[in-house]
């Protein structure tokens, strides 16, 4: 038998084996200023966390966001594709109806979400809204950020689709952005475009477009203009401060190619300059036609506004705005260039008339007198910006990203020579695109990259053919940038802003507000036109009503109350046999609606496990055959 001492030294032994296996090699607690405590204590990011980051989805057809530092996956957003959990479903006509094509009647439930783009004042993040683009059907979405939740879906009217580049103004008034993929358009616009532009059904070459969209005080999107020309047009920003009242935009194909290779045939392609008041002024004037399909939004010929054009490197992606409105960089994905336009020169080549030629008319303003090249790496894509006169340029085939000081009056502050690298972070692998929190906008928070790789190869566990994506966090603040995290995330995030917390929890609501009065549940019976209407609530652990019937073949509305008013108490509604699914939120009433085609006994019940008793919380919906349906198998005459 042990003695005490000897025992003694055994619990020791036993209690330092973890360290003492590891060695000096372990890193100890407070070794970096991003390790997590250990043990962790409770509730420790939502104390520590800065930032939202909101990723597109891609293909996922929603938003991602999460938490930074910490990289801790918050939520989904569902906008363009269905989602139960998050309690968005076409079985809600109010979803149904935004997911409608209004030109074919097609409700689509698929999206390919690009670009996010927080509402903002003054060309600041405001947090009150969310909006991204779907490129493939050409829609956008508006969120509100106090709930998470969609609100709004504009189909752009005249275009199938390929809607890319997205953008705000400064005061979220006017959102402006523009069509990749170009269109064979209505009958009135091909005739109003004329001849010069010689489109061709079946050879091609087609047309596009650039969008703004007027924003109304409450949110309401309602398309306000459309300028057509000879050109697809890809990445879109809207200017601010030195250059407020312009927006910019690239074209990788003016080529006017319909296959890829006919796409590489110049050795450079466009940046335009478009003038906002010049295109208003032609609406004001009358200047435009509409179309069958939308006679309330003006279609403008692109001679007919204030526009000019400047050569850049070929095949440009990135095109991004810094802090001051004075700069906008290009990135010409299939060279080794970033080019650098100064607004500045730009307007004064514009008053002296310093152009080298024209195209359709577009006066060509002379690259010497405006811009200069950056020579860092291959596969230049995407441009972010920080606070203190750097950006970052992400780099396809490099896998890098390189820190690059920026020009006039940058250069006073970082004291660097301007456009020079100051640093080249690894990334792994295949940037496509980055994010700095605020890095769009008047007012980046720096401190944070953010790298969306493209290709993730080796850096997680196996889990089949098709990797997720890997979100890096870098230190910004520390030359050589220090990798923070890796994070991984669902396919497949294109853009991503970066908000601070306090911006976004301002307008946050945890419930949502309860009607004065509560519905009376019951079952409303519409002979006439063959509905049963459904009023019911839900509480733990119960619906009202917990049975209801209905003849075989009629319409069913189920309208259901969530009656809870406690933090993170959603309840769901899910009915076997039928394919009805939905949560409701604390305090949310939704509509769900469903055609009662098969006979028998269904059983609904609550998704989430909301108490202890949740399994108990269900009901029967009962079918009957409609020939032996009669009156007295109502729901009142039953209950």
């Amino acid at each position: 038998m042990l003695s005490g001492a000897a025992l003694a030294v055994s619990a020791a032994a036993l209690l330092c084996l973890p360290s003492c296996e590891q060695g000096s090699s372990a890193p100890s607690a407070g070794a970096s200023p991003f390790a997590r405590p250990f043990p962790m204590p409770h509730g420790y990011w939502k104390k520590t966390d800065e930032f939202y980051c909101f990723a597109s989805g891609g293909q996922q057809g929603g938003i991602y966001v999460y938490g930074m530092p910490s990289m801790k996956l918050l939520s989904e957003i569902p906008i363009f594709n269905v989602d139960p959990r998050w309690g968005w479903t076409t079985a809600n006509p109010e979803v149904r109806e935004m997911m409608t094509n209004p030109r074919t009647g097609e409700v689509l439930i698929s999206g390919d979400t690009h670009h996010p783009v927080l509402s903002r004042k003054d060309a600041k993040y405001d947090g009150k809204w969310l909006f991204i683009n779907d490129k493939r059907n050409a829609r956008i979405a508006r969120m509100n950020l106090a709930t998470f939740r969609t609100e709004e879906i504009l189909w752009m009217e005249n275009v199938p689709g390929g809607m890319h580049g997205f953008s705000s103004g400064p005061n979220t008034e006017l959102l402006i952005g523009n069509i990749e993929l170009e269109s064979y358009p209505a009958k009135e616009i091909r005739d109003y475009l004329g001849a010069e532009v010689d489109i061709d059904l079946i050879k091609g070459p087609y047309v596009s477009c650039v969008f703004g969209v007027k924003v109304a005080p409450d949110g309401t999107m309602k398309t306000a203009w459309q300028v057509w020309g000879p050109w697809q047009y890809d990445l879109a920003r809207a200017g601010w401060g030195e250059s407020d009242g312009w927006f910019i935009n690239t074209a990788y194909n003016t080529e006017r190619s319909v296959n890829t290779v006919g796409m590489f045939k110049r050795p450079e392609d466009y940046v335009f300059y478009w003038n906002i008041a010049s295109i208003e002024k032609a609406v004001a004037d009358g200047k435009f036609i509409t179309t069958e399909e939308a006679p309330d939004v003006p279609v403008i010929k692109w001679s007919d506004i204030e526009l000019y054009a400047a050569p850049c490197p070929l095949n440009p992606h990135g095109l991004d705005i810094d802090p001051t409105g004075r700069y906008a960089l290009s990135s010409g994905k299939a060279t080794t260039l970033v080019r650098h336009y100064d607004f500045r020169k730009v307007m004064k080549a514009i008053e002296e008339q310093n152009f080298i030629g024209e195209e359709f008319g577009v006066p060509i303003i002379d690259k010497e007198a405006i811009s200069g090249d950056i020579d860092t790496g291959l596969g230049p894509t995407h441009i972010e910006y920080d606070n203190e006169g750097y950006c970052y340029i992400g780099f396809f085939v490099d896998s890098d990203v390189k820190k690059v000081a920026l020009g006039d009056p940058w250069d006073k502050k970082h004291g660097h020579e301007p456009w020079s690298v100051v640093d080249t972070i690894p990334a792994h692998y295949s940037v496509g695109h980055l994010m700095v929190p605020g890095g769009d906008s008047a007012e980046p928070y720096g401190k944070y990259l953010v790298i969306m790789n493209k290709l993730t190869k080796d850096t997680f566990l196996h889990h089949g053919p098709l990797i997720c994506e890997n979100h890096e966090l870098y230190d910004i603040e520390t030359v050589p940038a220090p990798l923070i995290d890796q994070m991984s995330l669902p396919p497949e995030s294109h853009y991503a802003q970066g908000i601070p917390v306090s911006l976004v929890t301002q307008h946050a609501k945890s419930v949502y507000d309860l009607p004065s009065t509560l519905p009376t549940p019951g079952v409303a019976y519409d002979y006439d036109n063959k509905k049963a209407t459904v009023t019911m609530t839900c509480v733990r652990s119960f619906f009202t009503p917990d049975m209801f019937t209905v003849p075989q073949g009629w319409d069913v509305d189920v309208q259901i109350q969530n009656v809870e008013m406690s933090l993170d108490m959603t309840h769901g509604w899910a009915l076997t046999g039928y394919d009805v699914m939905e949560s409701i939120d604390p305090g949310e009433h939704k509509t769900l609606q469903f055609k009662a085609t098969h006979e028998g006994v269904f059983w609904y019940y609550c998704l989430w496990f909301c108490s202890e008793l949740h399994m108990e919380m269900r009901g029967r919906m009962i079918v009957i055959p409609e020939a032996e349906w009669t009156p007295e198998l109502e729901w009142s005459a039953l209950k």
